[in-house]
Formats: C-alpha cells, sequence, structure tokens
C-alpha cells in the first residue's frame, strides 16, 4: 500500500512521455494537437470562439446577410427584368389593344353633334367615295413676250424732218390718234403719222428737228391685253404634249391665268436645249406682262384611282391628313393616306373605301369646331 503513490506516479510519467513521444510524429489525435493542425488553436482562455469573433467586430447573422444581400437582390432583379421585360411589354400591348378599342369609343362619345339647321346653315355637303382621274402635272419655265400679232410698227411715208411728237412711251392711244407730225423733205408738204391699232405706246424713236428715213421705226403700238406666253418644254416631255392641252400659268406672286397650247415647236433651242410650246394669253393681268418670267403648269399624265375627295374635305390636324365622317354621334375624324393629286381632287390610298359617306362640303367648319371644342385630335385612329 505504501509503495501505490509511487506507482501512480510512475504511470503519469509514462503516459506523459509517450504522449509527447505521439505529438512529435504527428500522429496524435488530442484536442490540443488537432487544433493546431486545423489552424484554430488559441490562447489558453479563447477556445470554443470562432476566430472572425476574436480578431473582428460582431457581423450580421448569416442567414439575415443571406437574405440581404442575396435573396433580395435576386428577388427586385428578377421582379424588375420581368416587370420591365415581359409583364410591362405585355401589358402596353393589352394597353394598347385596349386603348385602341378606347380610341374608337371615344371617336363616337366625341363626335361633333349638329343639328340639321346647323347643317344647312354651314352649307355641310356629304357624298359617296368613289374613283375617278387624277391628272399628273408638270411644271416647266416660261417667258411672257409680245404678241407679235397685236403689235405694230410706225414709220415715216417719206424721208422727213420731224416737226411735233404728241405721244410718249406708256401711252394709251386708239386706232387713229396722231402719235407726230412730220415734212417731207422733197415737196416740204406736212403730214401726220397715226396708231394703227388700240394699244399702248411701247417704243419711241424720234425727236423734233431729227430727219427721218422710211426704214426708221418712230414708234411701236402693242395690244398688251393679248401677249404670248412662250414654255420651255423638256426633250422628254415632247410626246406628251399636244396642241389644245390647258396650261396654267402661275406668277411669282401667286396669282394665275390660264391658256391653251397653240403652238409647238418642232426645233430645239441651241441655247436652251429645250422645245417651245405657246400659248396665247388675253386679259391676262400685269403679273404676265411681257419680259415676266413665270410658271407653266401642265397635266401630262392621267392615272385612274379607286377612291379620291374634293381636295377641301381633306383637312389637317396636327399634322396628319383627316376626314369627317357622319356617325351614329355625329361627324367622327377619320385618318387616311393620300396618294396622287391634282388642282380639284385627292387620291385617298387607305381609310376609306368606295361608298363611304364623308363630308365633301363644310370640313373646315367642323375643323373649327373640333378645335374650339377641345375634342381628342386622335379621336378617329381606331378606324
Amino acid at each position: 500500500m505504501k509503495n501505490i503513490p509511487m506507482m501512480i506516479t510512475l504511470l503519469l510519467a509514462t503516459i506523459t512521455w509517450v504522449g509527447a513521444q505521439t505529438c512529435e510524429t504527428g500522429d496524435c489525435s488530442c484536442a490540443a494537437c488537432t487544433a493546431k493542425a486545423e489552424g484554430t488553436f488559441t490562447l489558453p482562455g479563447l477556445q470554443g470562439l470562432e476566430p472572425e469573433a476574436a480578431n473582428e467586430a460582431p457581423v450580421p447573422h448569416d442567414d439575415h446577410d443571406a437574405h440581404e444581400g442575396h435573396d433580395h437582390a435576386v428577388e427586385e432583379a428578377a421582379q424588375e427584368e420581368g416587370h420591365e421585360g415581359h409583364d410591362h411589354g405585355a401589358e402596353e400591348v393589352e394597353h394598347d389593344d385596349h386603348a385602341g378599342h378606347d380610341h374608337v369609343d371615344h371617336a363616337e362619345a366625341e363626335g361633333i353633334e349638329l343639328t340639321d339647321e346647323m347643317v344647312q346653315k354651314l352649307g355641310i355637303q356629304v357624298h359617296e367615295a368613289a374613283g375617278g382621274t387624277i391628272s399628273r402635272a408638270s411644271v416647266f419655265p416660261a417667258e411672257i413676250k409680245l404678241n407679235r400679232d397685236r403689235t405694230a410698227a410706225v414709220s415715216p411715208r417719206y424721208a422727213s424732218i420731224v416737226r411735233q411728237v404728241f405721244a410718249e412711251i406708256g401711252d394709251s392711244v386708239q386706232k387713229g390718234d396722231v402719235l407726230a407730225s412730220l415734212e417731207n423733205r422733197e415737196t416740204l408738204a406736212v403730214y401726220s403719222v397715226s396708231a394703227p391699232l388700240d394699244g399702248i405706246v411701247i417704243s419711241k424713236n424720234l425727236a423734233v428737228g431729227e430727219s427721218a428715213d422710211v426704214e426708221r421705226v418712230l414708234f411701236e403700238v402693242a395690244d398688251l391685253s393679248s401677249v404670248w406666253a412662250d414654255i420651255s418644254i423638256f426633250p422628254q416631255y415632247q410626246h406628251l404634249l399636244r396642241k389644245g392641252m390647258p396650261v396654267i400659268f402661275l406668277a411669282h406672286d401667286g396669282h394665275s391665268t390660264e391658256g391653251i397650247v397653240k403652238y409647238i415647236s418642232p426645233i430645239v433651242s441651241h441655247e436652251t436645249r429645250t422645245f417651245t410650246a405657246r400659248c396665247v394669253l388675253e386679259g391676262a393681268a400685269e403679273d404676265f406682262t411681257p419680259g415676266a418670267f413665270v410658271r407653266a403648269r401642265i397635266n401630262t399624265k392621267t392615272a385612274n384611282v379607286p377612291v379620291m375627295v374634293e381636295r377641301e374635305a381633306i383637312q389637317i390636324l396636327e399634322g396628319v391628313p383627316v376626314l369627317f365622317v357622319p356617325g351614329e354621334h355625329g361627324f367622327q375624324i377619320l385618318e387616311v393616306e393620300l396618294g396622287l393629286a391634282d388642282d380639284l381632287n385627292v387620291e385617298i390610298k387607305s381609310g376609306l373605301k368606295p361608298g363611304d359617306r364623308y363630308v365633301a362640303i363644310g370640313a373646315f367648319a367642323l375643323k373649327a369646331q373640333r378645335i374650339t371644342s377641345g375634342m381628342d385630335p386622335h379621336a378617329g385612329h381606331g378606324h
């Protein structure tokens, strides 16, 4: 019994020595060696704590981090992407379809309703759409010239001396009016020269005391109520022109007059490389006096179209061509696509079919009514 403490002491020493040898070989699985091998060995008193807990400030819970840093972001991104890339687009399509119906309903709801008395007072006339012929016009340069068939020159009958002059350039004269008095150089007889036709003195080439031979032109008198309009025709259009074709002449200030092709030259001008077509303008305004340059508009082609309306039936609302059509809720707006046009009619390429009714006369009054009432300018888009 006395040897028991000594035996215990020897046994503990043996265990300690064996453990030390095992740790040195690296085969030890004790808690200290395991912690050391995993890199989590800490100083005494810090066992059981995470490494971050020992060196950093506390951080939020992992679940909370994942929820905020990942789930929320992904979920929001997915929701945002889905809302913008799909749902919103689908909503817009549905909204557009619905909006289209709204436009139609809106047009019916906001038609311009007028009493029969107002319709009559505004002069509104409704026609049925039909096809017809549209003339395609071409524009050419033209010059106004003296009508040489209505211009006369005044010369002495003999070699003479000018004694008196009674007319100046720009004077209006009638046939038989005395223009000047001359003295025959051989007989010394005094005689006069007169206006050969009604017109205006356009030139004067004499003075008192001058000698004048029989070849000398003393005055020119022209009837400016009739002038020539010479049109320069490009060669590619020559085969499209013929005598008797109507022509509209446009002055620079916007005034216009009409003529008929009387003559087409068979020769090309060396200077302009064009043909000349001539019209005689009767009673033209001051904008069409000799020397003026104007534009000539000629219908060189015609085309048959399935639907056309009068030009005044077309109105422009915020840059869009429209017609007014009668409906159950008054006169409604109908957007249309335009095609060929001439001075009277316009082709309708889409929006109106043959037999459809539309306002042919009085559309401008309806436009004014719509503007003053503040109606939706796109009310008829659904049509």
